[in-house]
């Protein structure tokens, strides 16, 4: 538990391909709360950037999913630059965000906390043209 720093190619692989799969988003959701949300070695390893698009992207994902337009507030972007992840937090509509996407496969995903139906709401996303970060395009 909370291992992810101990072996980053393993646990970001396991990550990715619990993401990809075609219906179980929760499998991925429960590795990543499970295995990276409380490594403190993982949160070093990251860098604080400043990700405009993608934080647009993930306001829609996040509108769409409570129903109507919000903003995220307080959106806190990381970026695990050697292994092209990022990942962080935000909130919105008086919910918790949480969100981790992976540049090599252009898919992330989406937590909501507490969910609109329920307790956790999830979705995946693609950015359309990729990760846009005027400081390393």
């Amino acid at each position: 538990m909370n291992s992810a720093s101990q072996n980053f190619p393993h646990h970001l692989g396991v990550l990715r391909e619990r993401m990809l799969h075609p219906t179980n988003y929760e499998q991925a959701v429960s590795y990543f709360l499970e295995e990276f949300a409380g490594d403190s070695e993982f949160v070093r390893a990251s860098d604080q950037e400043q990700m405009p698009h993608l934080v647009s992207v993930l306001g829609n994902v996040v509108s769409k999913a409570v129903g109507e337009s919000v903003e995220l507030d307080g959106a806190l972007v990381s970026y695990l630059c050697e292994h092209r992840f990022v990942h962080g937090n935000a909130r919105a509509a008086g919910r918790i965000v949480i969100f981790f996407y992976f540049e090599e496969a252009d898919t992330g995903m989406v937590i909501l906390i507490p969910g609109v139906r329920g307790e956790t709401e999830i979705a995946r996303f693609k950015l359309a043209g990729g990760l846009i970060n005027p400081l390393r395009n």
